[in-house]
């Protein structure tokens, strides 16, 4: 069975997670990609975080399966060669450098692309190339705050919050995805390869959606909202007698399905509630019977007769009973891959379901340099200039010492 990538090559310069989580999901469904891992020490995700594995970091493990690991002085002369090899007979380049790091390391776009006119030189910036904040160093954190995101995050009254997952570095990884074969599409049809710019900014505030229809629509400032939908009512969290639900009324029809499930059909004809503007509008009386209400049965209780009802519903789940409820296992989403210091590692699958050419953990993650001498070998050096480069330091082998 052919994989969906099938002899693409991606050169990857990205470093901790808004590259890395991108190009996971083009090895996973069958790209090469080549992890190029400045040395000493490597992709500086290696050692952070907290969580560590017999000395491996978590966060380095999660983001980096299905790649090989190339480890490179970059300040080393003879590194040059090495890159232009690489790059030649690259489809994609992947870097999340500030703007002019890439240049100043020889790999900018102008130099690789003379190289391979056919190159797709894929770039995540925090803010883009232009701009007062282009050269500004950013990181999750601060483009979830500068995105507006952050700002309509937490309870009503109370102070801003972050989300609670790296959402900047995780959509921009995967709209980084989406240009990289949007580059390979046009490059189908045009025979060259271009630029793809992702700023993590642009990718973040594309979120903003409910927020910007009621800002354009309205005037009014969207505020923090809390669990509650900022357009839709009832659609939040409640409290069960054991526990924390979401369940709500989305369209026209699913308000009757609501009340039927909530057991508080006469709220149909309540004309403070007749539409969803007017159920807005009356949020906090509607409420009040809803929390009453939904405290008298349990979390299960309510699954069942919500699903009975079909309305939307779930339940808020802890990241370990995630892991372990039974819709996860059906979609077989927790894996794990035989990792070659810590045997095997969990991991989440890939979340695209292809029926041809379906994806998959390719690799488990890679140790440091652990596939210097095979990429080496597969662009043509021999096995005494693989070791030279060792030797001196120009290339990382696991099991040579370099000696000058």
């Amino acid at each position: 069975m052919h994989e969906a990538l099938e002899g693409i090559r991606v050169v990857d310069f990205t470093r901790h997670m808004s590259g890395p989580y991108g190009t996971l999901l083009l090895g996973d469904f069958g790209a090469d990609v080549v992890k190029v891992e400045s040395m000493p020490h490597g992709d500086p995700t290696r050692t952070m975080g907290t969580a560590f594995v017999d000395g491996e970091s978590g966060l380095f493990l999660i983001w980096n399966r299905s790649k090989r690991s190339m480890a490179l002085d970059m300040r080393k002369p003879e590194s040059a060669g090495i890159v232009r090899r690489l790059v030649e007979g690259a489809d994609i380049l992947a870097e999340n450098f500030r703007p002019g790091v890439a240049e100043s390391m020889g790999i900018g776009y102008e130099a690789l692309s003379a190289l391979n006119a056919r190159l797709i030189y894929l770039s995540i910036t925090a803010f883009g190339q232009t701009g007062p904040y282009a050269r500004a160093p950013g990181t999750d954190p601060v483009v979830q705050a500068m995105s507006g995101v952050m700002s309509l995050t937490g309870e009503a009254g109370r102070d801003a919050v972050l989300v609670g997952i790296p959402v900047a570095d995780f959509t921009s990884a995967m709209v980084a995805v989406q240009g990289a074969l949007l580059g390979l599409l046009a490059r189908e049809r045009t025979g060259r390869g271009q630029r793809v710019d992702v700023p993590m900014l642009a990718a973040l505030a594309f979120g903003l959606t409910t927020r910007l229809a009621t800002y354009w629509g309205s005037g009014k400032e969207p505020q923090r909202e809390g669990s509650s939908h900022s357009a839709v009512a009832p659609y939040q969290r409640y409290r069960a007698k054991d526990g924390d639900i979401v369940a709500g009324a989305w369209t026209l029809d699913s308000w009757p399905r609501f009340c039927t499930a909530v057991g508080l059909r006469e709220l149909v004809d309540d004309p403070r509630f007749a539409d969803n503007i007017a159920r807005m509008k009356n949020r906090a009386a509607l409420n009040q019977i809803l929390d009453a209400a939904f405290l008298q049965r349990t979390v299960a209780e309510w699954e069942h007769v919500f699903h009975e009802a079909t309305a939307l519903f779930g339940p808020v789940l802890t990241v370990p009973q995630v892991l372990e409820h039974p819709q996860m296992q059906a979609l077989g989403l927790v894996q794990s891959v035989n990792h070659p210091k810590l045997g095997a590692i969990p991991q989440l699958a890939p979340p695209i379901f292809m029926s041809d050419t379906p994806g998959g953990i390719r690799r488990p993650p890679p140790m440091f340099g652990e596939h210097t001498a095979e990429v080496l070998s597969e662009l043509g050096y021999s096995s005494a200039e693989i070791e030279r480069f060792a030797g001196t330091g120009v290339v990382h082998v696991p099991g040579v010492t370099a000696h000058g």
